[in-house]
């Protein structure tokens, strides 16, 4: 009986203490021109107490701009990015980091991810944001995908994808899937 209460006890406990610690409010854009994808440009918005926990570390110049360097979660967040374009997936090394700064007491960080491809009809992209390790957090929904100059017809299904299971397999992934018509 003892051990039956210190396995449940251990089950608990591992389940109480594991949860994502830094959220990140998620915003993304699709870059298109002359019906060729650009590439999708994010932004990650941290949360106000992790900013706080991090301000001395990330050294805000004057401007409030932040290097680089000064983010050490940074090397993190590439992992994070899933982009896949007619199959193409696309990788850490072809995410750009393009700019951090600190506004409204929040980190807000910037990303591009350059496609450069051509679009046709049924081309489809696959946007995903997560941690399969379950401590980093990415809040987004239907409303967070933008479409920046757009003359082409694109419908977006955004849905949890329950193939891919993480975390005790208990979370699913939202992913966005845009198919241009």
């Amino acid at each position: 009986m003892k051990r039956i209460f210190l396995i449940l006890f251990f089950i608990f406990s591992l389940n109480i203490f594991s949860h994502p610690h830094v959220f990140f409010e998620t915003a993304l854009t699709l870059k298109m021109e002359n019906k060729k994808m650009e590439g999708v440009e994010i932004q990650l918005i941290l949360d106000e107490l992790n900013t706080k926990l991090n301000r001395k570390i990330l050294k805000p110049d004057k401007d409030m701009n932040v290097e680089k360097g000064n983010i050490v979660f940074l090397k993190h967040l590439y992992k994070h990015i899933r982009i896949k374009y007619n199959n193409k997936v696309y990788k850490e090394d072809d995410i750009i980091f393009e700019q951090a700064k600190l506004e409204d007491d929040s980190l807000e960080i910037y990303f591009f991810v350059p496609i450069d491809e051509k679009i046709d009809k049924n081309s489809k992209l696959i946007i995903a944001l997560y941690d399969t390790k379950y401590y980093y957090n990415y809040d987004y929904d239907l409303s967070s995908l933008r479409v920046d100059k757009s003359d082409l017809k694109a419908k977006v299904n955004f849905f949890t994808n329950n193939k891919i299971k993480f975390y005790f397999n208990l979370v699913s992934p939202d992913e966005y899937e845009v198919t241009f018509e």
